[in-house]
C-alpha cells in the first residue's frame, strides 16, 4: 500500500472546500489538466508537462487499496482509500457531479474535523501541486495518515 496526497479542486481556491465535498460525498477523487494531454493510459509521461507529470502517476502507480490524504487549504480535510481502477471521460458532465476527466473510486474513511475536532490543534500541511505518492515515513503527511489509519483501525 502507498501514501498519497492530493487535492480535489480545479483552479477555483475561493470553492476549494465545496469541490472537495462534492467529489468525496460521491465517492471520487480525481484532477484534470489545464492542457488535456488524453487518458493517461495512452500518454508517454514524457509527452507531459512537467509541473504534471506527478499526475501520470495517478493513472500508473496508485492502486487499489492505497490511502490519500486529501487537503484542503493547506489543511487535511479526509481520509480515503482507493477502490477503483483509473477512470477517463473526454468531457467532464455536471450531471455526474465531478468536474475532472481523470478520476479513480474512493471509500472515505475519515473526515479531519472527525479525527481532530479542536481547531486550533489541526496540523497545517501546505500543499501547493495536485497530488504526489509519499515515500518519506518521518514526512507530516506520511505519518499523519499511519496515525488516522490506526485509529479507524484500517
Amino acid at each position: 500500500m502507498k501514501f498519497w496526497r492530493m487535492q480535489l479542486h480545479p483552479s477555483d481556491s475561493a470553492q476549494s472546500v465545496s469541490h472537495t465535498m462534492k467529489s468525496l460525498g460521491l465517492g471520487y477523487i480525481g484532477l484534470d489538466f489545464a492542457d488535456p494531454p488524453g487518458d493517461l493510459t495512452d500518454v508517454d509521461r514524457e509527452n507531459i508537462p512537467v509541473a504534471q507529470r506527478d499526475y501520470w502517476e495517478f493513472a500508473h502507480s496508485m492502486s487499489e487499496g492505497d490511502a490519500v490524504l486529501v487537503i484542503a487549504h493547506h489543511y487535511p480535510c479526509a481520509l480515503v482509500r482507493v477502490t477503483g481502477k483509473y477512470n477517463y471521460i473526454r468531457a467532464p458532465h455536471q450531471e455526474l457531479g465531478v468536474w475532472f476527466r481523470h478520476f479513480r473510486r474512493v471509500d472515505v474513511l475519515g473526515y479531519y474535523a472527525d479525527f481532530v475536532t479542536n481547531p486550533a490543534k489541526w496540523e497545517q500541511t501546505k500543499m501547493t501541486d495536485t497530488i504526489s505518492v509519499l515515500h518519506t515515513p518521518t514526512s507530516k503527511s506520511y505519518t499523519l495518515i499511519k496515525r488516522w489509519l490506526a485509529e479507524v483501525g484500517a
